[in-house]
C-alpha cells in the first residue's frame, strides 16, 4: 500500500507546483483590440494596362517585353484615390508574379504611370494583372 502512496504524493506536489506557476503567469500588453469596421473604396473599378516594346538587347532580343503601363482610377479630378499607394502585379498563367510596379497615385487625377521593376517580362507570358490600392 505504501508503494502506491509515494507516486500519488509526488503527483499532488507536482500538480500543486504547476498550478502555482500558472496562477502567477501574467500577460502584459500596451494595447489589444478586436472588432470590425467598414472599409470604403475610393472608386468602383480601376483600369490597368501595359505597353510592350520589341527588345533589341539582352536575352529577349527580337521578342516583345513589357516596358511600362498606366493605372487609371475613377476618372475624376480631383480623384478620391489621389495620393493613395498602389501595387500592380503582372501575372503568368499560374498566378506567379512576373513584375511589379508600386508608387502613389497622382494628385489630382488618381492615375499613375507604371514602371515595372526588374528584368522586363515577356509580353506573351502576361495573362493577368492584379491591382491593389491602399490608403
Amino acid at each position: 500500500m505504501k508503494k502506491f502512496l509515494v507516486p500519488i504524493a509526488v503527483g499532488v506536489v507536482v500538480f500543486g507546483a504547476v498550478t502555482a506557476f500558472a496562477a502567477t503567469l501574467t500577460v502584459n500588453s500596451k494595447s489589444l483590440a478586436a472588432g470590425n469596421g467598414t472599409v470604403t473604396a475610393c472608386n468602383n473599378s480601376a483600369a490597368a494596362s501595359y505597353t510592350s516594346t520589341l527588345a533589341t538587347t539582352g536575352g529577349n532580343t527580337g521578342k516583345y517585353v513589357v516596358t511600362g503601363g498606366t493605372l487609371t482610377t475613377d476618372g475624376l479630378s480631383p480623384s478620391a484615390c489621389k495620393g493613395m499607394s498602389y501595387k500592380v502585379t503582372l501575372l503568368d498563367g499560374s498566378n506567379v508574379s512576373l513584375g511589379e510596379a508600386t508608387g502613389n497615385l497622382a494628385d489630382p487625377t488618381g492615375d499613375a504611370t507604371l514602371n515595372f521593376s526588374g528584368t522586363p517580362p515577356l509580353a506573351s507570358a502576361v495573362v493577368g494583372i492584379a491591382v491593389v490600392i491602399t490608403g
